[in-house]
């Protein structure tokens, strides 16, 4: 059976890709994920500061709006992080749900595709398995042939996975795509670990008592809802001046005051304006 190429298929149209979230804003990472990235790549703070750090640029996790930030967040660190990436995704394999979370560019969308539509790649194998997988264009295509074809049609040579994983239960996998042959070495591979323990606690914390189908469609359901988000975010920074983050902590502060929703808080801010919805 002959392979789709990965650009034939429209990610704005997949449910699997359609709802993926940039993990940026258009000019790139924020400053502070820079700050962080560089903290993380030259080693300069312990693992344990390094980890508090990260948890700072989402905040605390209270709901699964505050989760979404911090998965954009990090996606932005480890693209900064780590030279070889060309771009980074989050796949979110949990409840019998496969969907990319949150990506860095339409490419990585069509990478992401190619995986769910072979059900084998990378990062399915580092979700599947709880492994990093480290790989370079000679075992990408040992491995998984009509995949890494397809990403080749990208651009795309070496893989980078790291898994997402609570103490009992594959949550999914942060992925590093790479133009190079061998883009990613064992120093990459332990930065992204570090990443995704991280990431892996805070996802943990917040499904500690819900089933993973409900932490997947919750997850689901927030990255589906977030245009309000955004454009109360962009009232915020055109009223007060502030950049993106700080008007997202505006939002959450409003939010944990009223014991509402920031979807909530920010659909009434949009009311309040009487700015079009998006």
């Amino acid at each position: 059976m002959t392979s789709t190429p990965v650009h034939e298929n429209d990610p704005a149209s997949d449910p699997r890709t359609s709802e993926s979230l940039l993990a940026a804003t258009p000019d790139g990472a924020t400053d502070r994920a820079v700050e962080v990235a560089g903290a993380v790549a030259e080693s300069d703070a312990s693992p344990a500061a390094l980890a508090s750090m990260l948890i700072a640029l989402g905040g605390s996790i209270t709901d699964e709006d505050d989760l979404v930030v911090l998965l954009q967040r990090v996606v932005d660190v480890a693209h900064e992080a780590i030279d070889g990436a060309e771009c980074a995704s989050i796949t979110i394999a949990l409840g019998g749900r496969t969907y990319t979370a949150v990506h860095t560019d339409t490419r990585t969308l069509r990478v992401d595709q190619g995986q769910y539509d072979a059900d084998d790649g990378p990062c399915l194998h580092a979700a599947r398995t709880g492994e990093t997988v480290l790989v370079d264009v000679d075992a990408g295509e040992q491995l998984w042939p009509d995949f890494a074809r397809a990403a080749a049609e990208e651009n795309i040579h070496s893989f980078l996975a790291a898994a997402l994983a609570a103490p009992d239960q594959r949550l999914g996998a942060l992925n590093l795509y790479g133009r190079e042959p061998a883009a990613f070495d064992s120093l990459d591979a332990d930065i992204m670990e570090l990443l995704t323990t991280t990431v892996s606690r805070a996802i943990s914390d917040f499904a500690r008592f819900k089933s993973a189908l409900e932490v997947a469609d919750a997850l689901r359901a927030a990255l589906n809802n977030r245009a309000p988000i955004e454009q109360a975010k962009g009232i915020i920074m055109g009223r007060h001046g502030v950049d993106a983050e700080q008007a997202f902590k505006i939002l959450r502060a409003q939010s944990q005051n009223t014991n509402r929703r920031v979807r909530d808080i920010a659909a009434d801010l949009i009311v309040e304006t009487g700015a079009p919805t998006n």
